[in-house]
């Protein structure tokens, strides 16, 4: 039986065995096949994506759907956060750096000291990640860390006879110079922001050493473009030798930590994305350095430019934004941590620079945008981390919304207010309903609020701006909640405003109303900023602080009356008798600024009276009322009443 058995399934066997060998030919062939279709695809994109690279872009850029009507896909200014954002991309970050190295080596005199006095050659991750980390700290910074910056890179360079004005403007320089182009390359930034990025940067050419200051620094592009071709030569031989020694310096392979199989399969997925970025960031330095067409990285990079945003910051933002850079690096190696703390420990001493790192490493990962100034600071709590971030479902939304009204806002036949006046209501509601805490907590949101506001309004074309932040009937209410106020708004004029902590865009900021009605810190504080906006011409921002529509009128009649008396020679009686609207026109606050008058008016929380705002200036006023409380404010609301006031007509009774 068992021989029987035995030859019963011998034949079963090797029928098995056959399948089994037909089966493994079958899949040698199919990988075999699918290897080759992989190769050739990969081989292929490249040349296919530039191919049709042109043709996307042009419909993916703006589809017409009548004379005039465009539907942008991207925004200029998306709001005071996005600008910062654009410090906080990880792929434009690490190619700006790559760059800004590569311009620095090609230098002589400064890439001898670089390669002398530097990790550069020994550990070029951790030289890069310093440059990193400075940036980061210099555009997060508030003001009082800014100016701790400014004399930590003055007692670094002081001793050093190459680090005079010259050299600390070319360094700048470098830097201001290669994220703009990084982010031109990427084409994901105007030339407006790409300038107001440079300005950011180059702001601090002359602050570094005092005797430096009043002395010229290219503020723009273009400017330091002219000013860097007189120092260094592109495209030469030597800048594309010193940018073949930073990326060998800088491959993953070379780090402190090779890659091998240990590190490798320890963190996989790590080592692959930072592969991928660098790959991208080498694409982005090419396409500037030495221009070519753009690589496959690049290439995808610009052709998915329209959900890039999104992607960066909701969808993956370990990944890609620059707190996501920073975790990938030391995520391949570790001892990169100390590099970065060793720099805010430079810088801005044990205790403080302990509550810094602690406070970056506590954000990293929960929140997806990158910082305003550290307005937190002046109010009762810390509203940030009370606040959801907003799903990435609906700010995709957001931004198509934005964008479709871009579109239809750049329709020609729209007037655009020439002097927006905004009553920012809602702010008590706003922090009562989110259960934050304290009334102030809702104020500080709303600060934050306007430097979107100002952002939004910049970009839309409308470059005049009054917000009435308070009353003087609001100074009926307790000290319990004024007193908080007060300190937040002097911290928020002196941080944001006063050049301290360089606001993106450049405003003539200016208040109006009772300034008896203030405290003196605040009232300071307010002539400070004024002081030092005075120069900028092309954006005003008057700030409504102790602010009466009636008080507006009084004043205005009784300054007409002391005009009249003084320009006329005339009696009191004859003054009064001859008063006329024009003249009292002359005398309220936009006309003694020398502005437009206000002629429109929007207010938000639903509220549809205007409280005696503008009471003279809004006769003939358009108004709009948007029911959303000021903080939750969203963009699209905003350009969806602007859209509404610059279409109607205006008649003046007529």
């Amino acid at each position: 039986m068992v021989t029987l058995r035995r030859i019963h399934y011998v034949p079963s066997q090797l029928s098995a065995t056959v399948d089994l060998s037909r089966s493994f030919s079958s899949f040698l062939t199919l990988v075999s096949v699918g290897g080759f279709l992989v190769i050739w695809v990969v081989k292929s994109y490249q040349v296919l994506v530039r191919s049709i690279l042109p043709f996307l872009r042009l419909v993916l850029g703006s589809s017409s759907s009548g004379k005039g009507k465009v539907f942008k896909w991207r925004n200029e200014f998306r709001s005071f956060d996005s600008m910062y954002t654009f410090f906080d991309r990880g792929d434009a970050m690490l190619a700006a750096v790559l760059m800004a190295i590569s311009m620095e080596l090609s230098n002589e005199e400064v890439g001898s000291f670089l390669q002398a006095h530097s990790t550069i050659t020994t550990h070029p991750w951790r030289r890069l990640i310093r440059t990193l980390t400075f940036i980061r700290m210099t555009v997060r910074a508030n003001s009082g860390e800014r100016r701790q910056i400014y004399a930590w890179l003055n007692r670094l360079h002081s001793n050093i006879r190459l680090f005079g004005f010259e050299t600390n403007l070319f360094i700048l320089a470098t830097i201001a110079y290669a994220l703009a182009k990084a982010h031109q390359s990427l084409g994901c930034a105007t030339d407006v922001e790409l300038d107001t990025m440079v300005s950011a940067i180059m702001s601090m050419g002359d602050k570094i050493n005092p005797e430096d200051r009043g002395k010229h620094v290219p503020m723009s592009l273009k400017e330091v473009e002219t000013y860097l071709s007189t120092q260094i030569t592109f495209q030469s031989p030597q800048m594309a030798k010193t940018f073949s020694i930073t990326l060998e310096l800088a491959s993953v392979t070379k780090s402190s930590s090779c890659i091998n199989a240990r590190t490798f399969f320890r963190r996989p997925w790590a080592w692959i994305k930072l592969f991928l970025l660098r790959n991208l960031a080498v694409d982005i330095c090419h396409s500037v350095l030495f221009p070519k067409r753009p690589g496959l990285s690049l290439s995808v990079a610009r052709l998915l430019e329209p959900m890039w945003y999104h992607l960066h910051y909701n969808l993956c933002p370990q990944a890609l934004t620059l707190d996501g850079l920073f975790g990938l690096l030391i995520d391949c190696d570790p001892s990169l941590e100390e590099a970065v703390e060793s720099v805010y420990l430079e810088v801005l001493g044990e205790d403080h620079a302990a509550r810094t790192v602690e406070a970056e490493q506590n954000a990293q990962g929960k929140t997806t945008k990158a910082r305003l100034p550290h307005l937190g600071r002046y109010s009762a709590g810390d509203t940030r981390s009370k606040l959801a971030h907003r799903p990435l479902k609906e700010a995709v939304t957001e931004h198509l919304k934005c964008s479709f009204y871009r579109g239809r806002l750049s329709s020609p036949g729209r007037k655009l207010p020439q002097h927006l006046g905004v009553i920012m209501d809602g702010n008590r509601r706003y922090s009562k309903e989110n259960h934050l805490g304290s009334a102030v907590d809702g104020h500080q949101v709303g600060a934050r609020k306007v430097l979107q506001f100002i952002s939004w309004s910049f970009s839309a074309g409308i470059n005049n701006l009054t917000l009435w932040a308070l009353s003087d009937d609001n100074f009926k209410r307790g000290s319990d909640e004024l007193g908080p106020l007060f300190t937040m708004i002097t911290g928020y004029i002196t941080e944001v405003v006063s050049r301290n902590t360089r606001a993106v865009i450049d405003f003539r900021f200016r208040v109006v109303g009772d300034r008896s009605l203030l405290p003196e810190k605040l009232r300071r504080a307010a002539e400070v900023a004024e002081k030092a906006t005075e120069s900028n011409r092309r954006f005003n921002v008057q700030l409504a602080l102790g602010y009466g529509g009636r008080a507006e009128v009084v004043r205005a009649v009784k300054e007409a009356v002391k005009r009249k008396l003084r320009d006329e020679s005339i009696t009191t009686e004859e003054a009064i008798e001859q008063l006329s609207a024009a003249d009292v026109s002359k005398h309220v606050y936009s006309a003694e600024l020398g502005l437009p008058e206000i002629d429109a008016i929007l207010r938000t929380s639903g509220e549809k009276r205007l409280s005696g705002f503008a009471l003279w200036e809004s006769q003939a006023a358009e108004l709009c009322f948007i029911e959303r409380h000021w903080p939750s404010m969203k963009e699209s609301d905003f350009l969806s009443s602007i859209i509404d006031l610059s279409g109607r007509q205006r008649r003046f009774g007529a």
